[in-house]
């Protein structure tokens, strides 16, 4: 239906009954609406389609680990007589708990202060310097997995199973279940225009003319109209989305553990 971002715009405006851009990334009044609305439209799409997201936008992501923070060091802090700094590559907060693993120290500690992003001082008497592992952990949730590039994660799984107590957080998965990695399918920014279906490329037009007509006209009117029409062409799509599936029309199951394969007359 369309093979470029400027199309999918221009789709909008002609169903707007409005002139046409040349290119989405001109520069002119239209053409910037344009630019700073498709992206918008396009990932709030991608994320408000079916609970399972959009097959064609859906990918899973095997093995994914359990953050960790190799320790090099630990030091008698300079902050506090009663803490000790440690020495590690981290993404922690003043105020995240942590788990030191492999350690004269092995505990669940509140982070105290952190000097850098290779620092972090906790609530510990110092004895000797010491390498290990320090892992995020929570009173909750004590597993923390970074999270692929996504507008959308779908589901977990661990070992084959789905998991169903987890959460999302800003850019990490977290969940109370022990495992070292994870499966995770997400939903993704897909932007190659050429991998849309028809009937997304429909519904992703039938947005961006209802967010350009207010903006453009203020026509309140044609704005419930297009919302009909959106409302219409996502019910479609969501439906031919979900034909989009593998069935599989036989199955040799009864024939390997030894059944007769032959046919009654």
């Amino acid at each position: 239906m369309a093979a470029t971002e400027t199309a999918i715009c221009n789709l909008a405006l002609q169903r707007m009954g409005h002139e046409q851009i040349d290119d989405i990334d001109g520069t002119d009044a239209l053409e910037v609406k344009c630019n700073l609305i498709y992206d918008q439209c396009r990932d709030e799409l991608l994320t408000s389609g079916p609970k399972d997201g959009w097959k064609f936008a859906t990918r899973t992501y095997h093995g994914i680990d359990r953050e960790e923070f190799t320790i090099t060091a630990i030091a008698q802090s300079v902050n506090d007589d009663d803490w000790i700094t440690v020495t590690a590559t981290h993404t922690l907060v003043v105020g995240d708990m942590v788990t030191l693993d492999d350690t004269a120290y092995d505990d669940d500690y509140d982070v105290e202060a952190i000097s850098t992003t290779t620092t972090f001082d906790v609530e510990a008497d110092f004895d000797a310097t010491d390498t290990g592992t320090a892992y995020w952990t929570s009173e909750k949730r004590g597993y923390r997995y970074l999270i692929p590039t996504s507008e959308k994660v779908v589901s977990v799984c661990v070992d084959g199973a789905e998991l169903t107590d987890w959460k999302q957080e800003g850019k990490y998965l977290l969940t109370d279940l022990e495992s070292d990695e994870i499966d995770v399918e997400i939903v993704t920014s897909i932007t190659d225009v050429t991998l849309f279906p028809d009937w997304f490329v429909k519904v992703l037009y039938l947005k961006m003319a209802k967010e350009l007509i207010y903006n453009l006209n203020q026509d309140l009117n044609a704005v419930q109209l297009l919302e009909v029409d959106l409302k219409e062409a996502m019910d479609d799509a969501i439906f031919k989305d979900s034909q989009g599936k593998y069935v599989q029309e036989e199955s040799s199951a009864l024939v390997d553990i030894g059944n007769n394969t032959d046919t009654i007359e």
